[in-house]
Protein backbone atom coordinates (compact mmCIF):
# COMPACT_ATOMS: atom_id res chain seq x y z
CA UNK A 1 0.00 0.00 0.00
CA UNK A 2 0.99 3.27 -0.72
CA UNK A 3 1.16 6.08 2.12
CA UNK A 4 -0.93 8.08 -0.46
CA UNK A 5 -3.93 8.60 1.60
CA UNK A 6 -7.55 10.05 0.22
CA UNK A 7 -7.28 11.80 3.67
CA UNK A 8 -4.94 14.85 4.27
CA UNK A 9 -2.99 14.06 7.21
CA UNK A 10 -2.96 17.65 8.45
CA UNK A 11 -6.96 17.85 8.50
CA UNK A 12 -7.41 14.09 9.79
CA UNK A 13 -5.13 14.28 13.12
CA UNK A 14 -4.80 10.75 12.53
CA UNK A 15 -1.02 8.57 12.39
CA UNK A 16 0.42 6.97 9.67
CA UNK A 17 -1.02 3.65 10.75
CA UNK A 18 -4.59 4.62 11.32
CA UNK A 19 -4.95 6.05 7.99
CA UNK A 20 -3.47 3.09 6.28
CA UNK A 21 -6.28 1.25 8.23
CA UNK A 22 -8.88 3.53 7.10
CA UNK A 23 -7.71 3.12 3.58
CA UNK A 24 -7.57 -1.08 3.72
CA UNK A 25 -11.23 -0.26 5.11
CA UNK A 26 -12.33 1.71 2.62
CA UNK A 27 -10.98 -0.61 -0.07
CA UNK A 28 -13.08 -3.48 1.46
CA UNK A 29 -16.26 -1.34 1.58
CA UNK A 30 -15.88 -0.21 -2.19
CA UNK A 31 -15.04 -4.26 -3.04
CA UNK A 32 -18.13 -4.95 -0.98
CA UNK A 33 -20.22 -1.89 -1.92
CA UNK A 34 -23.53 -3.90 -2.70
CA UNK A 35 -22.96 -6.65 0.23
CA UNK A 36 -22.88 -3.16 2.36
CA UNK A 37 -25.76 -1.62 1.11
CA UNK A 38 -28.00 -4.77 1.66
CA UNK A 39 -27.07 -4.88 5.15
CA UNK A 40 -27.97 -1.21 6.49
CA UNK A 41 -30.94 -1.83 4.57
CA UNK A 42 -31.40 -4.85 6.08
CA UNK A 43 -30.90 -2.89 9.67
CA UNK A 44 -32.83 -0.16 8.27
CA UNK A 45 -35.79 -2.47 7.72
CA UNK A 46 -35.34 -3.91 11.54
CA UNK A 47 -34.80 -0.54 13.00
CA UNK A 48 -38.32 0.43 11.15
CA UNK A 49 -40.42 -2.37 12.23
CA UNK A 50 -39.00 -1.93 15.89
CA UNK A 51 -36.88 -5.28 16.07
CA UNK A 52 -33.88 -3.72 16.50
CA UNK A 53 -35.16 -1.68 19.70
CA UNK A 54 -36.71 -4.90 20.68
CA UNK A 55 -33.12 -6.81 20.43
CA UNK A 56 -31.80 -4.01 21.73
CA UNK A 57 -33.01 -3.84 24.96
CA UNK A 58 -32.97 -7.79 25.49
CA UNK A 59 -29.01 -7.75 25.11
CA UNK A 60 -29.27 -5.13 27.41
CA UNK A 61 -31.43 -7.18 30.04
CA UNK A 62 -29.43 -10.79 29.06
CA UNK A 63 -27.82 -11.15 32.77
CA UNK A 64 -30.87 -10.57 34.29
CA UNK A 65 -32.86 -13.08 31.69
CA UNK A 66 -29.99 -15.54 31.43
CA UNK A 67 -29.65 -15.12 35.22
CA UNK A 68 -33.56 -15.81 35.65
CA UNK A 69 -33.23 -18.93 32.85
CA UNK A 70 -30.61 -20.89 35.18
CA UNK A 71 -32.34 -20.73 38.15
CA UNK A 72 -33.41 -24.25 39.63
CA UNK A 73 -37.04 -23.48 39.32
CA UNK A 74 -37.27 -23.27 35.70
CA UNK A 75 -34.78 -25.88 35.06
CA UNK A 76 -36.91 -28.19 36.80
CA UNK A 77 -39.32 -27.09 34.85
CA UNK A 78 -37.86 -27.84 31.88
CA UNK A 79 -36.56 -30.93 33.14
CA UNK A 80 -40.35 -32.18 33.54
CA UNK A 81 -41.13 -31.19 30.13
CA UNK A 82 -38.62 -33.09 28.75
CA UNK A 83 -39.41 -36.10 30.60
CA UNK A 84 -42.99 -35.76 28.94
CA UNK A 85 -42.07 -34.92 26.05
CA UNK A 86 -39.74 -37.91 26.35
CA UNK A 87 -42.61 -40.15 27.90
CA UNK A 88 -45.37 -39.40 25.09
CA UNK A 89 -42.93 -40.18 22.46
CA UNK A 90 -43.44 -43.91 23.95
CA UNK A 91 -47.02 -43.79 24.33
CA UNK A 92 -48.59 -45.47 21.10
CA UNK A 93 -49.79 -42.19 18.38
CA UNK A 94 -52.88 -44.06 16.97
CA UNK A 95 -55.05 -43.97 20.37
CA UNK A 96 -54.15 -40.46 20.69
CA UNK A 97 -55.17 -39.29 16.94
CA UNK A 98 -58.45 -40.91 17.51
CA UNK A 99 -59.14 -39.72 20.60
CA UNK A 100 -58.20 -36.19 19.21
CA UNK A 101 -60.45 -36.96 15.81
CA UNK A 102 -63.31 -38.22 17.59
CA UNK A 103 -63.87 -36.93 21.32
CA UNK A 104 -65.16 -33.39 20.23
CA UNK A 105 -67.64 -34.84 18.04
CA UNK A 106 -68.85 -37.06 21.31
CA UNK A 107 -68.54 -34.05 23.97
CA UNK A 108 -70.86 -31.82 20.96
CA UNK A 109 -73.42 -34.68 20.85
CA UNK A 110 -73.75 -34.84 24.41
CA UNK A 111 -73.01 -31.72 26.41
CA UNK A 112 -76.34 -30.35 25.98
CA UNK A 113 -77.35 -33.33 27.52
CA UNK A 114 -75.46 -32.80 30.68
CA UNK A 115 -76.19 -29.46 30.87
CA UNK A 116 -80.45 -30.30 30.57
CA UNK A 117 -80.02 -33.41 33.01
CA UNK A 118 -82.11 -32.73 36.60
CA UNK A 119 -82.73 -36.20 37.70
CA UNK A 120 -80.37 -38.74 39.29
CA UNK A 121 -78.58 -41.76 37.86
CA UNK A 122 -81.26 -44.73 38.63
CA UNK A 123 -79.76 -48.14 39.82
CA UNK A 124 -80.24 -50.39 36.72
CA UNK A 125 -79.03 -47.17 34.57
CA UNK A 126 -75.91 -47.65 36.66
CA UNK A 127 -75.36 -51.55 36.09
CA UNK A 128 -76.10 -50.96 32.53
CA UNK A 129 -73.16 -48.21 32.04
CA UNK A 130 -70.84 -50.25 34.55
CA UNK A 131 -71.83 -53.10 32.28
CA UNK A 132 -70.54 -51.51 29.04
CA UNK A 133 -67.77 -52.53 26.78
CA UNK A 134 -66.29 -49.02 26.97
CA UNK A 135 -66.58 -48.71 30.74
CA UNK A 136 -64.90 -51.84 30.88
CA UNK A 137 -62.14 -51.14 28.42
CA UNK A 138 -61.69 -48.03 30.48
CA UNK A 139 -61.64 -49.27 34.06
CA UNK A 140 -58.70 -52.11 32.43
CA UNK A 141 -56.70 -49.03 31.47
CA UNK A 142 -56.50 -47.14 34.49
CA UNK A 143 -56.32 -50.24 36.31
CA UNK A 144 -53.00 -51.11 33.93
CA UNK A 145 -51.30 -47.63 34.38
CA UNK A 146 -51.80 -47.77 38.44
CA UNK A 147 -49.97 -51.56 38.53
CA UNK A 148 -47.64 -49.67 36.21
CA UNK A 149 -47.35 -46.76 38.98
CA UNK A 150 -46.69 -49.03 41.60
CA UNK A 151 -44.09 -51.23 38.82
CA UNK A 152 -46.19 -54.28 39.18
CA UNK A 153 -47.44 -55.36 35.76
Amino acid sequence: MSDASPIPESRSGLSLEERQALDRLLSRIARNAVAVEQSLEMVERLADSGTLAALNAMLKEFDENFSAITRPEFMGMVANLMTLLGVMSQVSYPPFFDAAMNVPEAVNRTYPQFRARQEKLGLGEMIALLRSPDVAAALQMMAAVLRAQRGSQ
